[in-house]
């Protein structure tokens, strides 16, 4: 998942003296008449608005949106040069391929990920107070991931995810997930899953719904999960 692998690969040359920066992104648009073997969503064409539902025990597929997104990386020494404000710091990353399946996800690639993020951000589980999930509303991603996070980072953190509001985004989905866990740390505010109506019990996690929530995130993992088992995790953490 390119997408989000962009940010993990521009931190690491963006640590080196020969490169101040770099802008990390991408973005997602469906040719009119495309058609893929994904899970789609057959929900009501009379509620659009209400058709992604992640987590949700009545979701029945993804929901196509477009957009785009891009982060700036700097060094930190640049950044403070030019006057420039960090919202956060990029501080683990994690990046497996299982090759498990083009659209069913495994959990063990989702797992090693996370926990290479966290590895390399030189952190704990426990030090995770927010998870952004991959989340598309399907039936089986949904659940997969949810044993993931549960096993790689636990039930604690706080949990949204932004596709109840975008749709998935395909290749804009991974940049758009870090930005909102990048807001996440910098505002203290996790936004709710949209029409999320009933969690189920399938579902133990503290998954945010109804209004926002406040409270400090010191630090947090931003999940994207591709196609053919490519799978991303981010760790930003607050900046100093």
């Amino acid at each position: 998942m390119g997408h989000a692998e962009a940010p993990g690969r521009g931190r690491s040359p963006a640590d080196h003296v020969s490169l101040d920066g770099a802008r990390a992104g991408g973005s997602g648009a469906v040719p009119e008449g495309v058609a893929a073997p994904f899970p789609y969503s057959a929900g009501p064409n009379d509620d659009p608005a209400g058709a992604s539902r992640p987590f949700d025990t009545g979701r029945d597929g993804l929901v196509i949106g477009e957009g785009a997104g891009v982060v700036v990386l700097e060094r930190a020494g640049f950044a403070a040069a030019r006057g420039a404000r960090p919202h956060a710091v990029l501080a683990g990353v994690g990046v497996t391929s299982d090759a498990h399946h083009i659209t069913a996800a495994h959990p063990e690639g989702q797992v090693r990920a996370m926990r290479l993020a966290l590895w390399t951000a030189g952190l704990t589980p426990a030090d995770i107070a927010h998870v952004h999930a991959h989340a598309t509303s399907t039936q089986l991603g949904d659940l997969v991931e949810v044993r993931s996070v549960a096993e790689a980072v636990g039930t604690h953190p706080s949990v949204t995810a932004t596709k109840s509001m975008t749709g998935h985004l395909f290749g804009a989905a991974g940049a758009i997930g870090a930005i909102a866990a990048i807001l996440a740390v910098r505002d203290g505010a996790v936004r709710a899953v949209r029409n999320l109506v009933d969690l189920g019990p399938q579902v133990d996690l503290d998954v945010v719904t109804g209004t926002p929530r406040h409270a400090p995130v010191p630090a947090a993992l931003a999940n994207a999960f591709g196609f053919g088992g490519h799978n991303a995790s981010l760790v930003f953490t607050a900046a100093g």
